[in-house]
């Protein structure tokens, strides 16, 4: 049998009900380029020809991120524990930081190290803030910033926020899915992930 007919019997046999073509196309994936956890330049180019899952978190973030981190790091056992290594190299996981001003390379891999990250297909991404906010905001349409914090005091404290949804990237570079971060959300990723492997194997 055929790689490519092996990988279709395998997709399918993972319940890959939906297609590919009817996922809707919100746009292209942005232009970047940054530095990955390791110190090393990583844009979009190297993405292309991959499905990707995508999130935005940052480090020093005590609530939403580490659940968002944790969400993502199920992704990243799913496909170790259900895909062959051939599939693997098809698909990449990328986490954008939200705080680049304090997430150098240095602290994204101790984070990707803590919460258990493969370098092999999940990698974290920092910048100029600048390069950043072009990329999520304008590219991924999430939305990120600062707030101030109300307190006592001359010294102003802010907070960072950002939106919480995964997206998905199809190996063209084109946007086909935004989803909530709880079970159901990433279930149905899942799904749209498998129907796009499919279609980048046919």
């Amino acid at each position: 049998m055929k790689p490519a007919a092996i990988l279709l019997l395998l997709l399918f046999s993972f319940g890959c009900t939906r297609q590919s073509k009817d996922l809707p196309v919100y746009g292209q994936m942005p232009g970047f380029q940054l530095l990955d956890q390791s110190g090393k330049a990583f844009a979009d180019k190297d993405l292309r020809g991959k499905v990707c899952v995508v999130n935005f978190v940052f480090t020093s973030c005590g609530m939403t991120c580490p659940m968002l981190t944790r969400r993502m790091k199920g992704v990243q056992d799913q496909l170790l524990e259900n895909f062959t290594p051939e599939i693997q190299q098809k698909v990449q996981i990328v986490s954008f930081s939200v705080d680049p001003e304090r997430d150098t390379p240095e602290r994204l891999l101790a984070y990707a190290k803590e919460y258990g990250a493969d370098a092999r297909l999940w990698v974290f991404l920092t910048g100029p803030l600048s390069d950043i906010t072009r990329t999520v905001v304008d590219g991924f349409k999430i939305s990120m910033g600062k707030q101030p914090v109300p307190q006592q005091g001359e010294a102003e404290i802010f907070e960072v926020v950002h939106g919480e949804k995964f997206v998905l990237v199809d190996a063209q570079g084109r946007i086909r899915g935004y989803y909530d971060s709880d079970r159901s959300g990433i279930k149905r990723m899942l799904s749209d992930l498998k129907a796009l492997l499919k279609e980048s194997s046919a």
